[in-house]
């Protein structure tokens, strides 16, 4: 072929020779190089026909592969001189077994001429390094959550071979090599880890590299350290703050506050999130005040995937308003039969009652009824919530239309600290019934200083007795039917008890048809005459003190006069 190619530039340039002659010589002698004409036509056209081939580069094949004339055989001639059989397929060449990575080959391609050709095939070699095997860049991954997870490769791969944990296998197969793969997130929650072994094949013809085995984990979960300390009382306008492990990606979620008052949520950084409240009131008093954490995959997490497990909720306390400012007000408004005389009177505004409200004004309490029985006087003690205080907070409650539970939460006293600045004294005065068990059983009938009525009363039977002690009212029917056991075991059966009073479980002082009065005869209840039962009624309130006295006790007479 060179030989041939030496023919036809040589005659070419003698051609151009003649050319570069005078006319004269060419009018008289260019009839003698005319033999060369069809020297060189010939030449062209073995040239043109003559079988050959180049080979470069492609992109998923062995090698692209440009030919003149038909390919006998392609083979690729390994370093141990093994032998691999080429396919040509659009103008490619493909392996048809698996090569070595990195690899130098040689190919060898066989070209046959035309069916006329005179000269045999041709044979030509060309050497190609196959492509390296692409190596996963990391050592290990942080992965997010249920998110596909980006690997690296050094270079292209056509194929991924993974196996997650020891256990999950899966091939990925690209039709174009590429250098980054999505693979499915192997952790699931935060808080986990494994590994992830991962082999390649820079072509689909290639053999599988060398496994590579690489840790992965989740992120930690999200904690929150909670500020102010939850084991101690909290201001009640404080702030409130939440301190994040990780940086919280923004989104609508907010705390869930409870109870729920005027304030904003606001980040002080992307890891601190505060609440500041806006209401003079703040939380109240005695209150527990909760703040509940969206959790879970869908509640508050970080970029990285970090997230509570469920929702996280956190308890505050605040303090207790003070005993003694709740006695003066109690005091101060008529619930209680003391008068409260302070050293310096609280302005008449909600900010400094709020603040006398947690810090008591100091001052003196005094009797406001100079007969008032001594057993009622043995129930006051100055900063103590004795079943006195219990009491008056249960009538207040009852006036106020507030659940009557004798304690003194944060709507008692806002309800309390409106009263007193609007004047709204109790409009019942101040009862107390005390019940004698010394023979004959009296019940004595005290309201604002004065003995109303002393009437002879049944306590309970041995089998079944009353109460003894001293009780607030806490629940009151007009009328009611009571039914039972006797202790022989006998049902009864009592519709239409009237002007009934519990104080103490299942004993009430009500109204009763008996033959006589005046000793033990009920089944705990302090049971009256129906008429006198009837004057007793509209003296008695939720919250009205009635004691039980046991035999050894004081007669009635004297205890509730002294």
């Amino acid at each position: 072929m060179e030989i041939l190619d030496e023919v036809i530039a040589d005659m070419a340039g003698d051609w151009l020779m003649l050319e570069s002659r005078t006319a004269k010589h060419k009018t008289h002698h260019g009839w003698h190089y005319l033999w060369t004409v069809p020297l060189i036509t010939a030449g062209v056209i073995i040239y043109s026909f003559w079988p050959r081939a180049t080979v470069t580069a492609s992109s998923n094949a062995l090698a692209r592969l440009s030919l003149n004339g038909r390919l006998a055989s392609a083979i690729a001639m390994g370093p141990h001189d093994q032998q691999i059989k080429l396919m040509t397929k659009n103008g490619q060449l493909w392996p048809l077994s698996s090569m070595e990575a990195g690899v130098p080959y040689t190919i060898r391609l066989q070209i046959n001429g035309p069916s006329w050709w005179p000269f045999g095939p041709t044979t030509i070699s060309k050497t190609l390094v196959t492509p390296q095997d692409p190596i996963v860049t990391a050592n290990e991954l942080t992965v997010i959550p249920g998110h596909p997870v980006a690997l690296s490769l050094s270079s292209p791969a056509s194929i991924l071979h993974i196996i997650m944990n020891n256990r999950q296998r899966a091939i990925i197969h690209s039709t174009v090599p590429q250098s980054i793969y999505s693979i499915h997130s192997p952790g699931t929650a935060p808080g986990e880890q494994g590994t992830l072994t991962v082999q390649t094949q820079a072509r689909a013809w290639e053999s599988v590299s060398t496994p590579k085995t690489l840790s992965w984990r989740t992120p930690n979960w999200l904690k929150v350290v909670a500020s102010p300390n939850v084991n101690l009382p909290i201001g009640l306008t404080q702030p409130l703050t939440l301190n994040f492990s990780h940086a919280i990606e923004k989104s609508h979620l907010i705390p869930k506050l409870s109870p729920q008052i005027a304030g904003q949520w606001i980040w002080k950084s992307p890891t601190t999130e505060q609440f500041i409240p806006s209401s003079i009131w703040g939380y109240g008093p005695d209150q527990v005040v909760t703040v509940t954490i969206p959790g879970g995959p869908n509640g508050y997490h970080s970029a990285q995937g970090a997230y509570f497990p469920n929702n996280v909720t956190i308890s505050w306390s605040t303090a207790p308003g003070s005993t003694l400012r709740l006695q003066e007000l109690l005091a101060k408004l008529g619930y209680l039969p003391l008068k409260w005389i302070p050293n310096t009177p609280v302005p008449d505004t909600l900010s400094a009652q709020i603040a006398a409200m947690m810090n008591a004004p100091s001052g003196q309490f005094q009797w406001q009824y100079s007969n008032t029985p001594a057993t009622l006087q043995s129930f006051w003690i100055p900063g103590q919530y004795t079943v006195m205080v219990k009491g008056a907070v249960m009538n207040f409650e009852r006036v106020h239309n507030l659940p009557v539970d004798g304690i003194a939460g944060p709507q008692v006293w806002r309800d309390l600290i409106q009263a007193d600045l609007g004047d709204q004294m109790n409009p019942d005065g101040y009862s107390y019934v005390y019940v004698s068990e010394n023979l004959p059983e009296t019940l004595t009938l005290w309201h604002n200083g004065k003995i109303v009525l002393k009437s002879l009363a049944n306590t309970g039977i041995p089998q079944s007795p009353t109460y003894i002690g001293t009780y607030p009212v806490y629940q009151r029917y007009l009328s009611q039917t009571m039914q039972g056991v006797n202790p022989n075991g006998v049902p009864y059966y009592d519709p239409g008890v009237p002007y009934v009073n519990y104080f103490k479980g299942g004993d009430a002082v009500h109204g009763f048809p008996r033959a006589k009065y005046g000793f033990p005869q009920s089944l705990g209840c302090v049971e009256l005459p129906i008429p006198v039962a009837a004057k007793v009624w509209p003296y008695l309130h939720y919250g009205t003190l009635v004691t039980v006295a046991p035999p050894t006790s004081l007669s009635s007479s004297s205890a509730a006069a002294s």
